[in-house]
C-alpha cells in the first residue's frame, strides 16, 4: 500500500467540502485502534464518518472493501453508504492521490440485523439450522405467539385473570428478552423456583402500618415464582415451533449468530480478515447479545463506534444507556485505556433551542462514567425561538399550539408536533383543523385515525362481534346513511324490548326480568346490532317499530342488509373481504369524489399493507385475530423509529420515539405537565411483573437496581427491599424520561414551543412538569412559569365538552350542495317526491296482506340448533317467518353460557370473553330457564361433575369453534363447544363435544330431533378441517346429569340436504 500521507484538511479541500472542525479531524485521521466518539444530536457523526473512510482510503490504511459499517435503519446505512461512493468515486476519478482499486469495489454499509443475518445464512448449516429460515415479521410472530399461548397449558395460568392478548405479548416479550441477553431458561427456571421457595412460608411478623407494603412485595415475588416457569416453558415452546417451521426473528439471527462464532474461530477469523475497520452508528441502541457479538468477532481492531447516551430510549427492545460506557471494555483494553472523541458542535439546532435542551441534560452529564461534552451552537447559528404556553385547560393549549403553528407553517417550512403518548391527542388535532393547519399522524396509528380508516374497520369490528354498539352507531349515523339521533334512540328501544321478551315474543316473567337484570353484563343485555337485523326482518306494521320514523325505518333496514350479505363473506381471504367492503360502503368511490378527504383513497391503499402483512403470516387468517392483533401492531409501532420523510406544509404528529433521528423547521411539544412529561413514576417497570425477564439475567444487570430478595427472613423485610429497590428503578425511569425530553427538543432547526395545561379530565390540576420548571429557572423563557391553577376545581366540570353530532357530511358546503340539488330536480319532472317512499311502503303492505300465497323468505342465518325447528313443526316456523320475531341475546347471562365460558378458559388457560357468544337457541330451552338459579353454587357444581367426567385431562383441539356453513340460500352457524383427536382401529380420529347443562332427551324422537344439531356439526367441521365425515365423531354431554348420549347414528351431508328438502319444500305459503 501507498504511504503517501494527505491530512483531512488538505482531503477536503480537494473534494470541495467545507473544511473539518478539530473535533473532526481528530476523529478522521484518530489511529487504527479501539475508538469511542460521542457523538450530540445534530453534530455532523455522518458525514464525519463519510470523511473518516475517505481519509482512510486516500492514505492507504486500509481498501474501499475492507470498511465495514452499520448502523439501524436502512435509510441510515444507504445516506451513509451513498456518501462513501460519492466521495471515493470523486477521490478516483479526479486522481486527488495514486489509488490502485477495482471500480467494483465499495464499502459494505449495512444494519445490525442484516449483518448477523449474513452470518447466520452463510454459516447456519454448521450449527444444523435452515439458512433459507423465513424471517418473521411482527404479524407472523405475533400469531404465532398467540397460537402458543391459546394451545398452553397449567394449572397455575388458568387461575390468573390474563387475556390471551396479555399472554401472547408475555410470551414474545419473554422470548425476545432470553434471546436479546443469551440467558438460559433452564437457570430462569430454576432462579422463579428458588423465589418461590424462599417465600411460599415467609412469616408476616410486620407493624400494622407496614402491613400493606410488606404484603404487595410478597404476592408480587409469589406471583413470579409460580407463573415465570410456565411463561419461560412457552416461550421455549414458541422458540422450538418457529424451528419446525423453518422461521426465524431477527433477534434470533444475532444470537445464533453468536452461537456460531461461539462454535466455529474459522468463522471469526474470516471476517476479522475481510474487515480492517469498522464503524458502529447509534451504538448506545446496540442490544447486549449484539454488543457481544460484535465485541467476539472485532474485539482489539480498528472499531470506532458512535453514539450518545443522552438519546438511549429505546430500553423497551433491549438497548441499556449504560453499553456506551462499557465499550472499551468489550472492544479495546479497558474503560480507562480506550480513546474517547468528541463531536460537540450542533449543526442542527439554533442558539436558544440548544440552551434549553443542555439544561435538561446536564443532571445526565454528571451521571455518567464517560465524559460527555454540552453542546454548542454552531458559528452562525441564529438565535431560533424557544416560546412557552401555559393555559388553564387542554383546550386552552390546543387552541394555543394550533395557532402557533399555524402561523409558522408554510409551503416551505416543515413542522412537527412530538408526544410522549398519542393517547388523548383528541383535542390538538381538533384545533389543527379548526386552525385550517394540515396535519398528518404518521405512522399506522395515524392510519387507523383517518376517517375513511375509521369508518372500515369499525364495519370489520361490526361483522365480527355483535357487540360492536358503539361501532354501529358510528357507520349508521356516518354520512353513508345518515340516521338521525332519533332513530338510534329507537333502534336502542327495540334492542331493550327483545331483551325482555323470548322467542315466541312473549313478555318475560317479573321474575325472570329480575334475575336477568341482576346477572346481564351491562354490554350484554341488549345489542344495536340484533336490533339492526330484526329491523331487517320485522314487518312494516310491527309495534316495536314505531317509533322509528318511516326514513329512519328505510335506511335502517337497507343498513341491515348490506351488513348482513357483508357477513355472509366474512369467509373469503381477508384481502378480498375488505376490498368488498370498501366497494359496498362506496369507500372507494366516496376517497376519489370527496375533495376534503384528500389523504382517503392512500390511506385505503395502505391499510392493505398491514393487512397483508398479517395474511402472510398466517395458515388460517381469521377477521378476529387481524382486529387484535392491529391494536398490537400499533402499541409497537409508536415505540419505533419512523422512516418518513418531512411533509412541507404539513404538521406531522408523532411519538418523541418515533422522532429519533428525524428533523424539522419548527417543532411543537405539547402536555409537559407533571404525569405527562415527564411520566408518572409509578409506571416504571420492573422484573417483578407478568413475563418480565429477571435482571440478574440481563446483560446489563452490574448497572442495574438489585432487589435483595434472598435476604429477606419476613415479609416486612422483604417490603423494605423491594421499596427501595422500586425507588432505584424510578430513578433510572426519571433519567429515561428526561433523555425522551431531550431528544424531542433537539429535533428542532428553528422554532420550539413547548406547551402545557392545568386542567384535562383528571381531578387534580397538573402542574408544568419538572422539566418547564428547570427550564423556567434557567431563564430559559424569559419569564416566570405559572405553578398555580386559577382555578381550584376543574372548569371542565363533569360535562364533556359539547360537540354537535352527528357531524353533517356535507359540513360547510351543504348550502351549495343543496342548492344544486334543488336546480336538478327542477330541471327534471320526473324526480321523485319526498312522499314516494311512504306511498311505496303503503302499496308493499297493502300487496302483502292481500296475497295469501307470496313466497315466504328464509332467513338468510340459521343457528344449527335451530335446524330441527325447521323438522319438527315447519307450519310453526313458517308462522314466525311471516311474522317475524326478535331473538333474545343471552350472552354470558344463562348457566349454560357461563358453563361454557368456564370450559373454554380452561381449555385455553385464558379468558376470551368475546369468543362466547351463545343464543337462546343454543342453551338448553327458554322454559328451563325459570328453573335454573344463575348463582356460584350451581355453576359450582356443573364445575365439579365435569372435573370428574372423561373429558377434564383431555387437551381439545378446539373449542368455541364457530364455522359458517353455505346450505342451500341459507347460512348455517356452528358454534362447535370442542373438538377433541381421539384414536380409533383404523387410526386418528375426531371427537365433537356439545356441552349441554339442561336434561338428556326424554326418548328416542327427542333425540332423533337433537341429533340433526351433532350432524350439522360434523359437516361443518370436516368442510372446516378437510377430515373426512367417516372420521369424526360426535356426541352430547349432559353436565348437570354426567350423561353421555352418542346417537347411533349421524345424518349425513346428503340425506341433512335431502330433509332440508323436503321440509323447505313444502313449507305452507
Amino acid at each position: 500500500m501507498s504511504e503517501f500521507q494527505i491530512s483531512a484538511l488538505e482531503l477536503a479541500e480537494r473534494l470541495g467540502q467545507l473544511p473539518p472542525t478539530e473535533e473532526q479531524q481528530a476523529i478522521i485521521e484518530s489511529p487504527l485502534e479501539p475508538a469511542l466518539v460521542i457523538a450530540g444530536a445534530g453534530s455532523g457523526k455522518t458525514e464525519t464518518m463519510a470523511n473518516r473512510v475517505v481519509w482512510l482510503i486516500a492514505n492507504g490504511k486500509v481498501s474501499v472493501n475492507e470498511i465495514l459499517g452499520m448502523t439501524f435503519t436502512r435509510k441510515a446505512a444507504g445516506e451513509l453508504g451513498e456518501r462513501i461512493r460519492k466521495r471515493v468515486a470523486k477521490l478516483v476519478s479526479e486522481k486527488i492521490v495514486p489509488l490502485d482499486m477495482d471500480e467494483l469495489d465499495q464499502a459494505t454499509v449495512t444494519t445490525y440485523n442484516s449483518f448477523a443475518n449474513r452470518i447466520y445464512s452463510q454459516y447456519a448449516l454448521l450449527i444444523g439450522r435452515d439458512p433459507d429460515a423465513t424471517v418473521l415479521g411482527e404479524a407472523a410472530a405475533w400469531q404465532l405467539a398467540r397460537s402458543i399461548a391459546r394451545e398452553g397449558t397449567g394449572e397455575v395460568l388458568s387461575d390468573l385473570d390474563k387475556s390471551l392478548d396479555v399472554l401472547t405479548e408475555a410470551i414474545l416479550r419473554l422470548s425476545r428478552a432470553i434471546a436479546d441477553n443469551v440467558a438460559d431458561p433452564a437457570e430462569i427456571v430454576s432462579f422463579a423456583r428458588s423465589l418461590d421457595e424462599h417465600t411460599v412460608n415467609m412469616p408476616l411478623d410486620v407493624p400494622g402500618s407496614r402491613k400493606s407494603a410488606a404484603v404487595d412485595a410478597w404476592v408480587k415475588a409469589r406471583e413470579v415464582g409460580t407463573t415465570l416457569p410456565v411463561l419461560v416453558d412457552l416461550a421455549v415452546q414458541f422458540s422450538e415451533a418457529k424451528r419446525r417451521q423453518g422461521l426465524i426473528e431477527y433477534s434470533d439471527q444475532v444470537a445464533l449468530a453468536l452461537e456460531i462464532c461461539h462454535r466455529f474461530d474459522s468463522v471469526v477469523a474470516d471476517f476479522r480478515s475481510q474487515f480492517k475497520v469498522v464503524l458502529l452508528d447509534e451504538y448506545q441502541d446496540t442490544s447486549v447479545v449484539q454488543t457481544k457479538l460484535l465485541s467476539f468477532l472485532f474485539a482489539q481492531t480498528p472499531v470506532m463506534a458512535v453514539g450518545d447516551p443522552h438519546q438511549s430510549i429505546y430500553g423497551w427492545r433491549g438497548a441499556s444507556a449504560d453499553n456506551i460506557e462499557q465499550f472499551g471494555a468489550a472492544f479495546g483494553a479497558g474503560v480507562e485505556n480506550t480513546r474517547t472523541y468528541s463531536l460537540s458542535t450542533s449543526w442542527r439546532n439554533p442558539v436558544g433551542v440548544l440552551a434549553a435542551a443542555n439544561v435538561l441534560v446536564s443532571p445526565l452529564s454528571a451521571k455518567t462514567q464517560v465524559s460527555v461534552e454540552q453542546l454548542r451552537a454552531k458559528p452562525d447559528a441564529p438565535q431560533g425561538e424557544v416560546e412557552l404556553s401555559v393555559t388553564e385547560t387542554i383546550y386552552d393549549e390546543a387552541d394555543a399550539v394550533a395557532q402557533w403553528l399555524k402561523e409558522r407553517v408554510s409551503e416551505e417550512t416543515t413542522s412537527a408536533m412530538l408526544c410522549r403518548s398519542l393517547k388523548g391527542i383528541e383535542p390538538f388535532k381538533r384545533a389543527l383543523d379548526e386552525h385550517e393547519v394540515p396535519y398528518h399522524v404518521v405512522g399506522l396509528g395515524g392510519l387507523l385515525d383517518e376517517p375513511v380508516i375509521v369508518d372500515l374497520v369499525c364495519t370489520l369490528r361490526v361483522l365480527h362481534d355483535a357487540t360492536a354498539d358503539s361501532e354501529l352507531i358510528r357507520l349508521l349515523t356516518g354520512a353513508r346513511w345518515a340516521i338521525a339521533p332519533k332513530d338510534i334512540v329507537g333502534l336502542s328501544e327495540i334492542s331493550k324490548w327483545m331483551s325482555e321478551r323470548d322467542h315466541r315474543q312473549q313478555r318475560l316473567t317479573e321474575e325472570v326480568r329480575t334475575a336477568l337484570r341482576n346477572s346481564v353484563v351491562s354490554e350484554d343485555g341488549a345489542s344495536l346490532v340484533d336490533a339492526l337485523d330484526f329491523v331487517v326482518s320485522a314487518p312494516e306494521s310491527h309495534t316495536a317499530l314505531e317509533k322509528l320514523s318511516v326514513m329512519g325505518r328505510t335506511r335502517l333496514k337497507q343498513a341491515g342488509e348490506q351488513i348482513a350479505r357483508l357477513r355472509r363473506r366474512v369467509g373469503v381471504d381477508l384481502r378480498e373481504l375488505v376490498t368488498i367492503v370498501q366497494q359496498e360502503l362506496l369507500l372507494d368511490i366516496e376517497a376519489v369524489a370527496n375533495e376534503s378527504a384528500a389523504t382517503a383513497l392512500s390511506s385505503l391503499e395502505a391499510f392493505m399493507e398491514p393487512l397483508s402483512a398479517y395474511v402472510n403470516g398466517e395458515d388460517r387468517a381469521t377477521l378476529g385475530g387481524f382486529l387484535s392483533w392491529l391494536k398490537e401492531a400499533e402499541r409497537r409501532e409508536r415505540l419505533s423509529p419512523q422512516s418518513a420523510p418531512a411533509e412541507p406544509g404539513t404538521v406531522q404528529i408523532m411519538t418523541i420515539h418515533g422522532a429519533k433521528g428525524l428533523e424539522w423547521d419548527v417543532v411543537a411539544i405539547p402536555r409537559m405537565v407533571k404525569d405527562e412529561l415527564p411520566g408518572n413514576r409509578t409506571r416504571a417497570e420492573n422484573w417483578l411483573g407478568f413475563g418480565r425477564l429477571p435482571f440478574p439475567f440481563r446483560g446489563d444487570a452490574m448497572h442495574l437496581p438489585v432487589f435483595d430478595w434472598r435476604s429477606a427472613t419476613t415479609q416486612v423485610e422483604l417490603g423494605e427491599s423491594y421499596e427501595a429497590f422500586v425507588e432505584e428503578v424510578r430513578v433510572r425511569y426519571d433519567d429515561e424520561q428526561r433523555r425522551l425530553a431531550y431528544v424531542a427538543l433537539t429535533r428542532a432547526k428553528h422554532s420550539l414551543l413547548l406547551s402545557a395545561s392545568f386542567w384535562a379530565r383528571q381531578v387534580a390540576p397538573r402542574p408544568p412538569g419538572i422539566f418547564l420548571q428547570e427550564l423556567a429557572a434557567a431563564g430559559i423563557f424569559g419569564r416566570e412559569l405559572p405553578v398555580a391553577p386559577g382555578n381550584e376545581v376543574n372548569p371542565l366540570g363533569d360535562d364533556e365538552e359539547t360537540v354537535v353530532w352527528p357531524l353533517d357530511p356535507l359540513g360547510s358546503r351543504r348550502d351549495v350542495v343543496m342548492r344544486a340539488a334543488e336546480a336538478v330536480y327542477v330541471a327534471n319532472p320526473a324526480a321523485p317526491t319526498p312522499w314516494d317512499s311512504e306511498i311505496e311502503l303503503l302499496l308493499t303492505e297493502r300487496d302483502r296482506k292481500t296475497t295469501a300465497d307470496a313466497d315466504i323468505p328464509l332467513p338468510e342465518r340459521i343457528p344449527a340448533s335451530r335446524f330441527k325447528d325447521f323438522i319438527e313443526n315447519p307450519e310453526a316456523v313458517a308462522t314466525l317467518l311471516r311474522r317475524p320475531l326478535p331473538e333474545r341475546p343471552y350472552r354470558a347471562t344463562s348457566l349454560g353460557t357461563l358453563f361454557h365460558s368456564w370450559v373454554e378458559q380452561r381449555s385455553v388457560t385464558s379468558s376470551l370473553p368475546d369468543l362466547v357468544d351463545a343464543t337462546e337457541f343454543e342453551l338448553d330451552g327458554v322454559d328451563e330457564l325459570s328453573r335454573v338459579t344463575h348463582d356460584e353454587q350451581t355453576l359450582a357444581q356443573l364445575k365439579r361433575i365435569f372435573e370428574q367426567s372423561q373429558w377434564a385431562h383431555r387437551k381439545p383441539v378446539a373449542v368455541e369453534l364457530e364455522v359458517n356453513v353455505p346450505f342451500g340460500n341459507s347460512i348455517i352457524i356452528c358454534k362447535i363447544d370442542a373438538i377433541y383427536e381421539v384414536e380409533g382401529s383404523n387410526g386418528k380420529r375426531f371427537e365433537i363435544v356439545d356441552w349441554k347443562t339442561g336434561k338428556a332427551p326424554k326418548d328416542a324422537a327427542d333425540l332423533e330431533l337433537k341429533q340433526f344439531q351433532l350432524a350439522l356439526y360434523r359437516m361443518a367441521y370436516s368442510r372446516w378441517s378437510g377430515v373426512a365425515p367417516e372420521n369424526i365423531d360426535a356426541v352430547f354431554y349432559f353436565v348437570a346429569e354426567d350423561t353421555v348420549v352418542r346417537p347411533e347414528r349421524i345424518y349425513s351431508e346428503s340425506e341433512l340436504e335431502e330433509r332440508w328438502s323436503s321440509v323447505t319444500g313444502s313449507m305452507p305459503r
